[in-house]
């Protein structure tokens, strides 16, 4: 009965089906030809799952994203670190991978991310003297930091399935966070340097670190806010993800003034269809797991992962090569609900900390994004920057491979991932 539930779905999404549906019309006809469970029980069981408080952070921080997105934020952000690093040859890169790692830390999503930077920074490093294929490349790197620098939408629903604590979650990714957004500056700085992109640079002056700065504070200030209020127990993660919207509305009509009354109905919509897409899909993830569990597809995996007698690092790097593989194939966010759960059981079975095993699992999806021919942010920057997907891929192939050094490193060091907690 396994074999039935992965073909059926497999069959659906290699007819492009989207996923939410696949996973729905696969369950359903399921049940129909096994009689596995009852409707009115997946209907019972679904609506209990998605009736959760801490999922309710998902849509405000869309709409938190949404509104920094259409205000500015990412602009402001760039000009500081670029008044930081402008003068150096090359610096407008490490300034790039700098803005990409703060504006992460207030989206939680990595195509928001790609998408805001994206929009901003490619223009202008290309008038900076660098090749639009390198930037495009960076800047689609640079956004799937969204989703392992805290807040992140990918965390709040990994704490929903494997009901681990977010702020926990939160904490973990702080440091390979700032690992993965270092080992993005290094390349992007290597290859402008190497190359000698960039070279039309300003000298460095206080007034304008300055001046830019008192711009960027109330962006830069964002991060903290919704971070400690987090992390000094003041608020819960979903009450931290409602303040950042009203503050990130706050200084979009008040302050930057980029955004008015009349744009936020349009604003409110789209985030309205982002949630609703996540949410499809997630209580699809959550029938196919039910359904999963009732023929014993994690029982059976665990059962073939102890007679392999694999060890807790070669399980994990085993994990990494399917998910890369399969990132390939599947966008992030199916691996997040569909795949990773189905890995739980043998992660707790293996004695692997569940906290690890979300940030190689976040990281696997951060490569998902940005590896052809399914990589969402691929497709974004595509869209924004007028290149191909023949040129963002290339151009984004060095960060690939500085992402999967990171994914190792991190896989190999558990503490790097649990220093905080």
């Amino acid at each position: 009965m396994s074999l039935l539930l992965v073909g059926l779905i497999l069959f659906l999404l290699a007819f492009g089906v989207p996923v939410g549906f696949a996973l729905w019309i696969s369950g359903l006809v399921f049940v129909l030809i096994t009689g596995a469970t009852s409707l009115t029980q997946v209907a019972q069981s679904i609506y209990s799952s998605l009736d959760s408080f801490v999922l309710l952070a998902v849509p405000f921080f869309i709409l938190a994203g949404n509104i920094m997105l259409r205000s500015g934020f990412a602009r402001h952000l760039f000009a500081f670190m670029q008044s930081l690093v402008g003068s150096v040859p090359g610096g407008a890169s490490i300034g790039a991978s700098g803005a990409s790692a703060i504006f992460g830390a207030m989206t939680g999503s990595s195509v928001a991310s790609a998408a805001a930077l994206g929009r901003t920074m490619i223009p202008t490093m290309e008038a900076l003297g660098y090749p639009r294929q390198y930037t495009a490349g960076l800047m689609a790197a640079g956004g799937t930091l969204g989703i392992l620098i805290p807040p992140s939408v990918a965390m709040v629903i990994f704490a929903e399935l494997s009901q681990q604590s977010v702020k926990s979650l939160f904490l973990a990714g702080v440091v390979p966070g700032l690992i993965s957004a270092t080992a993005i500056g290094i390349v992007a700085f290597t290859i402008a340097f190497r190359h000698g992109y960039g070279l039309r640079t300003e000298a460095f002056s206080l007034r304008a670190v300055w001046n830019c700065f008192v711009k960027a504070g109330p962006a830069l200030a964002m991060p903290a806010i919704v971070l400690g209020g987090i992390y000094s127990g003041f608020t819960t993660p979903t009450e931290a993800a409602a303040l950042s919207v009203v503050y990130g509305m706050f200084i979009g009509i008040f302050v930057y003034r980029s955004i008015g009354l009349p744009d936020l109905p349009a604003i409110f919509v789209e985030s309205a269809r982002g949630t609703g897409s996540i949410l499809f899909i997630l209580s699809g993830a959550l029938f196919i797991g039910m359904l999963a569990t009732l023929v014993g597809i994690p029982q059976s995996i665990v059962a073939t992962i102890e007679a392999l007698n694999l060890s807790p690092i070669a399980f994990l790097l085993l994990a990494n090569v399917v998910l890369i593989l399969l990132g390939c194939f599947l966008d992030g966010f199916t691996l997040l609900t569909v795949v990773g759960p189905l890995l739980l059981p043998t992660v707790s079975a293996l004695g692997i900390d569940p906290i690890h095993f979300a940030i190689v699992l976040v990281l696997n999806i951060e490569i998902a994004a940005v590896t052809p021919p399914i990589g969402l942010n691929l497709f974004v920057i595509t869209g924004i920057s007028g290149t191909t997907m023949k040129e963002v891929s290339i151009g984004v192939a060095p960060f690939v491979v500085a992402l999967v050094g990171v994914l190792l490193l991190l896989t190999f060091v558990p503490y790097l991932s649990l220093v905080l907690l």
